[in-house]
């Protein structure tokens, strides 16, 4: 894991993350993060269902960019973490992501 100095963390490389397949990564605390791509956009969220804490990763991303956990179908928007369908009701945390040539950052400091 590379560091940039600036709270961002290098996490995966842009081939490691095919487009609609969530992939679990660690943060440089032990943070679980859920990566989704969606055309050329890279979203960073917890990789953790707000409804019972089951990983979102073993989830499926929808045509729409949003994406579903599969134990109890709660649906959420990965750029906001906004829940958009229950039964999860509390939005998921996002953080901010850098893309540089092929290296996908992650932001996980405030």
């Amino acid at each position: 894991m590379k560091a940039a100095g600036d709270g961002f963390t290098a996490m995966a490389r842009l081939d490691e993350l095919p487009e609609g397949q969530p992939l679990a990564v660690e943060g440089p605390r032990g943070e679980r993060i859920c990566l989704v791509r969606s055309g050329a956009d890279v979203r960073a969220l917890r990789d953790e269902c707000t409804h019972q804490a089951f990983p979102l990763s073993a989830g499926e991303v929808m045509p729409d960019g949003t994406i579903m956990c599969p134990w109890h179908g709660a649906r959420f928007d990965c750029r906001t973490g906004a829940p958009l369908s229950g039964p999860a009701t509390d939005p998921v945390p996002v953080y901010e992501v850098r893309v540089e040539g092929e290296e996908i950052y992650v932001r996980t400091t405030p």
